[in-house]
């Protein structure tokens, strides 16, 4: 009974590990949502109307900061935290708006500096 639930806990541990996984693909699908959601928060009028795309952001680098801990490349997963915490502040309405929109994009763009090759339509990895 012990063994069981020793080797039932070691395949829970191990799939939850590879659930919170994301793909390559799936990883261009979330950065190529993140346009969208800067235009929405730059273009809201207020913090209130800006939360909702913020919060998709918060969402979405918290799953790229993951991807990047799984390859095991720590800039690219501080760019992605100190992101998400940008688009955090905008969503719980602290601090200014568009200074955290500039956080968040300055992030964006060191990332890409550091890691992204390619042109429009056909980005690779660096």
């Amino acid at each position: 009974m012990r063994k069981c639930l020793f080797f039932l806990a070691i395949a829970l541990v191990f799939g939850m590990v590879a659930a919170a996984q994301i793909s390559d693909d799936e990883f261009r699908m979330l950065m190529q949502s993140n346009a969208a959601n800067v235009a929405a928060i730059r273009d809201a009028p207020d913090t209130a109307a800006a939360a909702p795309a913020a919060n998709k952001l918060v969402d979405t680098f918290t799953k790229v900061a993951a991807y990047w801990k799984a390859k095991n490349v720590a800039d690219a997963v501080t760019f992605a935290e100190n992101a998400r915490d940008a688009a955090k502040e905008i969503a719980e309405g602290q601090g200014d708006k568009a200074a955290n929109l500039m956080k968040l994009q300055q992030q964006c763009g060191g990332c890409h500096m550091a890691h992204r090759a390619g042109g429009r339509g056909n980005f690779t990895f660096k």
